[in-house]
């Protein structure tokens, strides 16, 4: 299974990253590398053929199309958060979401 992670830097994410390579899962790890990531969590994987990198923003939807094109993950795994939600952390999860239908997903956002 081709899994991406978003905030696959942060502490929680990176956890999940490594464990999934571990298992021998694909992993994208969608990270913006903002203070609330550390790239040596992922240290461990970084060298995987099963693991690569995309730094971009979630709010940014041509950055995610892309990605979503080149990859074409199989699950998305949305943990990218800093110590605060607000307005642009529930955007962000809106473009995950309407980035579905490029991937198979309905891109259909609840009202």
């Amino acid at each position: 299974m081709k899994l991406l992670v978003t905030g696959g830097a942060g502490f929680i994410g990176s956890a999940v990253v490594r464990l999934a390579v571990a298992r021998g899962h694909e992993v994208v790890n969608l990270d913006a590398l903002t203070y609330a990531a550390c790239e040596a969590n992922v240290a461990p994987v970084a060298g995987s053929n099963l693991y690569s990198f995309e730094k971009a923003d979630i709010r940014d939807r041509a950055a995610l199309d892309r990605i979503f094109a080149t990859h074409r993950p199989d699950a998305v795994m949305h943990l990218a958060a800093e110590s605060h939600v607000d307005l642009a952390g529930i955007v962000a999860v809106i473009a995950c979401l309407r980035c579905a239908p490029s991937w198979g997903g309905s891109g259909r956002v609840p009202a």
